[in-house]
Formats: C-alpha cells, sequence, structure tokens
C-alpha cells in the first residue's frame, strides 16, 4: 500500500479517532486568543475611530503573547498524548514550561526556514510570470509554492515533537530522516488542503452575507460570515490545526520511534 495513502489514513484515525481526547487538550487553548480578542474589541469599540492608546497596544501585544503560549502549550499536550498517553488534568494538558518554551523555539527556528524558503521560491515564480506573462503560470506556480513551503515545513517539522518529548533533533537531521518519504508526504498534504477549501468555500456560501461597512468615508460592500459560520470556520480551523500536528507526530513516531501505521 502506497505510503502516503497509509501516512493520511493514520493522521485521519489519530484525530478524529480520538476527537474527545483532542476537545479536551487542545480546544479551551484554541480559543483562549479568540475570547481575548472578542473582550478586547469589545472593551475598545467605543473609541475604534480613534488612534489606538498605550493600554489597547499593551492589550494587543499581551493577547499576541497569550496566543503564542496557548498554541505551543496545546500543540505540546497534543503530541505528548498521542505519543506518550498523556492525558492532562481533564480540560488542559499538564504544564511543562521547559518544553513549551523549547517548542516555541523549535517552532520559530522551523518558521525562518520555511519563510526564507519560501521568499526563494517567490522569487523564482516572480521571475517565471514575469517572463511568461501568463496570469495560469503564476496562479499554478503560485499553489506550487504553496505546497513546496507546506513540504519543507514537514520535512523539518519533526523536531516539534521531539521538542514535546524532550528529546533533541535538529533541522538538518529531521530533513535526512524524511529523505525516504518525502515524495510520499505531498498526499496528505494535497487531500488536506482540498479538504479544508472546498469545506471553507462551502461554509462561505452557505453562512456568507453582504453588508454595507463605512471605511474611511467609503462605502463598500463585505461578503462576511454569520455568526453560526465563524463557529463552524472557527472549528473548521482546530481541526486543520489537529491534522497538521498528527501529520507531524505520524511521522516523529513511524520514522524515529519506529511505530507501525495502521
Amino acid at each position: 500500500m502506497d505510503y502516503g495513502y497509509q501516512l493520511l489514513r493514520h493522521v485521519v484515525q489519530q484525530v478524529f479517532g480520538n476527537l474527545r481526547q483532542a476537545a479536551q487538550l487542545t480546544l479551551l487553548l484554541f480559543l483562549a486568543p479568540f475570547i481575548g480578542l472578542v473582550v478586547l474589541v469589545g472593551g475598545t469599540s467605543g473609541v475604534m475611530s480613534e488612534a489606538p492608546g498605550g493600554g489597547t497596544i499593551l492589550a494587543g501585544l499581551l493577547l499576541v503573547v497569550v496566543a503564542i503560549v496557548a498554541y505551543c502549550w496545546a500543540a505540546v499536550g497534543w503530541h505528548r498524548y498521542v505519543l506518550l498517553e498523556e492525558t492532562g488534568n481533564g480540560i488542559l494538558p499538564h504544564w511543562r514550561g521547559n518544553r513549551i518554551s523549547a517548542y516555541f523555539g523549535r517552532a520559530f527556528v522551523v518558521g525562518i526556514v520555511v519563510f526564507l524558503a519560501a521568499v526563494g521560491g517567490g522569487i523564482v515564480v516572480g521571475i517565471a510570470a514575469a517572463i511568461t506573462q501568463s496570469p495560469a503560470v503564476a496562479i499554478v506556480l503560485g499553489v506550487g509554492l504553496v505546497f513546496g513551503a507546506s513540504w519543507v515545513a514537514t520535512r523539518i517539522g519533526l523536531v516539534l515533537p521531539a521538542a514535546a518529548l524532550g528529546e533533541r533533533m535538529t533541522i538538518g537531521e529531521s530533513w535526512a530522516i524524511t529523505r525516504p518519504v518525502g515524495s510520499h508526504i505531498f498526499l496528505p498534504l494535497i487531500v488536506i488542503a482540498l479538504v479544508v477549501g472546498v469545506t471553507q468555500q462551502l461554509i462561505l456560501l452557505v453562512f456568507g452575507q453582504t453588508v454595507t461597512t463605512d471605511l474611511f468615508g467609503q462605502v463598500q460592500e463585505q461578503y462576511v460570515l454569520t455568526l453560526p459560520g465563524q463557529i463552524l470556520n472557527g472549528v473548521l480551523s482546530w481541526l486543520q490545526v489537529l491534522v497538521n500536528l498528527a501529520l507531524m507526530t505520524t511521522l516523529y513516531g513511524n520514522l524515529v520511534e519506529g511505530r507501525q501505521l495502521n
């Protein structure tokens, strides 16, 4: 059986077969930044037409910090649940400050590497689009660039579950370990992206509405989601994060720990 298909099937089973545990470990942490944003916007809605004050800026920066900590905490908890069956305290993962800080450091490095790779690829895409003068070529190359960046992130992303477990792994080691299955990783990446993209469009189609806004004196019409649509879109984003983390976790379990794919 094709490794890419096995990998995709295992990832789907990992997430949806443990959805209750995943919600207990990650959902509250995933929602925390959104709740904070609602509180922040609600508290400043009366002065949104004025320049933001120092308190608002400070609150915004604090919200960014909360989001980073919450996401890293949730990711560490999810990795550790899958690989160590660590269940947390019922509604949150166990707090492991050293693992969370290490996870953030590795994630930052992965982000920098992917960003540099995307910049390099973007330059190539720009040159090719300028030479061909074809919108179709530009779109195809742009889509390829997005998948290429996701592929690089996944190839070097095994450092993340390693950090969650307290194991040392470098970017180069992760790249080398995933080399034998590098081409197979494209299948789950493409399927996940297609499913998420189609689902987002369906949510927008069913729960979207046109509203008129007055922005800096200019009346504009925008197509936005209703509250049920926003909730569904948030759930979809949460599931997408879980699936992407599960992909790296599955690769780590299979390629590093020698676990079999279902």
